[in-house]
């Protein structure tokens, strides 16, 4: 169940209708508000900023409300432009982005939040009449009310301004990296246990030891779509409150049917499991969400860096954009993971493999391979055809690797570095080119079995760790 909250509310982030719809409700119980104090309180000390007749005061509100309305279709449209141009230029996972923007959300609700009170206002205004019992009705002109309308008047104004220029900053491809590049550099975070987390952690052999003996039930999943939300903490709980033994098969970005097995669930005996509480703990979607889903902002810029390295766009420097937040991401990856080699070195377990799992749910994490392969392995093609997108991939790889330090990390990126050199040399047909790339390979072999300063590379290298 919270699963499903958890979807909800990402749903909910990402729609055009929430944000704007309670700015209308908060519209229409601020018109009533105003409304009461304009019919039981005296506002004889507005007269000296507004005197206005019945119709004066419908002409006015009339008016705003077609205008803020009129300007609220214009929002929108050009809202859709945007989101159609991003769409066809840098790829339509990036909807979402543009989608949860909350800037569009709160101009559009601006806009038909004063509508929606300037409609409310308006039914209150009335001229003298005689109703059929003879009693008179003096005429009510909400002087506060219309006071407030253009005080919102020119609240719209004031967010038009803003959404002209905050459009134009949504669609500059830098910002759209950028955003997904900080988006990617929390998640990386997310992947490693906190000092604070309370969740006993083991590694796989204890699991696979665990399960020695035990009768195992496989759970299906019932819904078709793609896994967007996992409630690891209450399956971790259900499992240590029945003393269940749980693999995860499918993980958030994975696409699942109703004939795929979603756990492997072990248990001591034959007893019977509660299925449909186990699979309450996921929530799925027809569409891949960036929640608990690093990868997928990994080939969110990969896809970036596909579309600009097209033929039909060419635009490398938009794929060195987002080469620059793969090596941010690399390197969040590296820092948390030698500090968890660290920690096993002082505890005396050097061996230790930097890789943690629940205690009774297992879930293959995302590791440092299956990282880079989404980074590099989906992106080769493109960028070893274009020279200078190859050259700062490989000064990206290289300074990654000797960041790493000897071992398995700095091992894998070197092997990306020889596939890029390999791909690259293939797919160049200037020979002044291939020349400069195998340069660059064997000065980036050589940085990363240096055991010297940052500084010292710096001076003998140029483009090792800036240009300054």
């Amino acid at each position: 169940m919270h699963a499903r909250l958890i979807k909800y509310l990402f749903d909910i982030r990402a729609s055009y209708w929430f944000v704007p719809m309670c700015l209308v409700f908060g519209a229409v119980a601020l018109a009533f508000t105003m409304r009461w104090l304009d019919s039981n309180h005296s506002m004889d000390w507005l007269t000296w900023f507004m005197r206005a007749t019945v119709d004066d005061a419908r002409t006015i509100l009339s008016t705003i409300a077609t205008a803020v309305l009129g300007v609220a279709g214009v929002t929108f449209s050009i809202t859709m432009v945007a989101v159609s141009f991003a769409s066809s230029n840098y790829g339509p996972r990036l909807i979402n982005n543009f989608m949860r923007d909350k800037g569009s959300q709160y101009t559009l609700g601006t806009f038909i939040g004063t509508f929606a009170y300037c409609l409310t206002v308006m039914t209150s205004v009335h001229g003298a009449m005689t109703l059929e019992s003879g009693k008179e009705i003096a005429a009510f002109v909400p002087i506060l009310s219309i006071c407030v309308a253009l005080v919102l008047t020119f609240a719209s104004i004031s967010v038009l301004i803003f959404f002209i220029h905050h459009i134009t900053e949504t669609i500059n491809i830098e910002n759209i990296i950028a955003d997904i590049g900080h988006s990617l550099e929390g998640r990386i975070t997310e992947l490693f246990p906190q000092k604070e987390d309370a969740l006993p952690l083991t590694d796989w052999p204890d699991f696979d030891t665990a399960v020695q003996g035990k009768v195992v039930h496989e759970v299906n999943s019932c819904t078709i779509g793609y896994v967007q939300t996992i409630d690891l903490e209450q399956l971790n709980s259900l499992a240590e409150d029945e003393g269940l033994l749980v693999m995860v098969h499918y993980r958030p970005g994975d696409f699942t049917t109703t004939h795929d097995c979603l756990l492997s669930v072990w248990t001591a005996d034959d007893t019977q499991i509660d299925a449909d509480q186990l699979r309450e703990c996921f929530a799925t979607g027809e569409e891949r969400t960036e929640h608990q889903n690093v990868l997928f902002l990994v080939e969110q810029l990969s896809e970036v860096i596909a579309r600009a390295l097209s033929p039909g766009i060419n635009d490398p420097y938009t794929a060195i954009s987002c080469m620059n937040w793969f090596r941010t991401a690399l390197m969040e990856y590296l820092s948390h993971e030698q500090c968890l080699r660290g920690k096993d070195i002082k505890d005396g377990n050097d061996d230790t493999p930097v890789t943690w799992h629940r205690m009774r749910v297992q879930l293959k994490p995302v590791d440092l391979p299956r990282l880079c392969a989404a980074m590099f392995d989906q992106t080769r093609q493109y960028v070893a055809a274009d020279r200078n997108v190859t050259l700062h991939n490989m000064a990206l790889l290289a300074e990654c690797a000797w960041y790493a330090g000897p071992g398995a990390s700095r091992a894998l990126l070197q092997d990306h570095l020889q596939r890029l050199y390999d791909c690259s040399c293939s797919s160049q047909t200037h020979e002044g080119d291939t020349d400069l790339i195998k340069q660059r390979f064997n000065e980036a072999q050589h940085i990363i079995i240096q055991q010297t300063d940052v500084s010292r590379l710096r001076q003998n290298t140029p483009w090792f760790g800036g240009s300054a």
